[in-house]
């Protein structure tokens, strides 16, 4: 908890910015919290049908399965109020949320843009050589449209995220959808501030 999140390295709009966080708080900050003054972290699940996103992780342990855990060194030997059948994924906080792409649990999304923007995210791609792509905060990124172009060797196959595979799915998270391209701007551009 001390420890603090990296700023933005490059310029900020401060006045697109403060439409962002009027835009933030009214859509996203009840799951997401506020920052800032008086910051609030609600610490929610989310339930998987209204996330709409992949639930391999979620089901990937039982709730007898989470019980044993509950009572192991990962809590001290006493459950602490471990959730046994979560039902969905907690959103997460999103301090420094510009310097943690790849997004969503999986690592399936690879710029906050395209978080934004469900229908936009690629569906095969690979990290690029060209680093961060500042203009659409994540990782710069290749695409390949055609999936049986994939490389058959499997070192160079490993190093595209195929969304179609079970666990890697893109979708979910529709809910900035809604927003007009104007608002989606404002509400990256107050991310970057986290």
């Amino acid at each position: 908890e001390t420890v603090e999140a990296p700023a933005w390295p490059h310029a900020v709009d401060a006045g697109l910015a403060k439409q962002g966080k009027a835009l933030f708080n009214k859509h996203c900050a009840d799951c997401h919290g506020t920052y800032g003054p008086g910051a609030i972290y609600p610490d929610k699940i989310v339930p998987i049908e209204t996330l709409g996103t992949d639930r391999t992780r979620l089901d990937a342990l039982t709730p007898e399965e989470r019980k044993t855990y509950s009572t192991s060194w990962f809590t001290g030997y006493e459950p602490k109020g471990v959730r046994t059948d979560p039902g969905g994924y907690v959103a997460p906080p999103l301090d420094g949320v510009w310097a943690s792409a790849p997004y969503f649990h999986n690592g399936s999304v690879p710029t906050l843009w395209h978080v934004l923007r469900s229908k936009e995210r690629p569906a095969l791609w690979k990290r690029s050589h060209h680093g961060y792509d500042k203009e659409r905060v994540g990782l710069a990124f290749e695409v390949l449209d055609d999936p049986a172009s994939v490389p058959t060797e499997r070192s160079a196959r490993r190093q595209w995220f195929d969304t179609s595979k079970p666990g890697k799915s893109r979708a979910g998270h529709t809910f900035p959808d809604r927003l007009t391209e104007a608002q989606k701007r404002a509400v990256l551009e107050y991310l970057k501030t986290l």
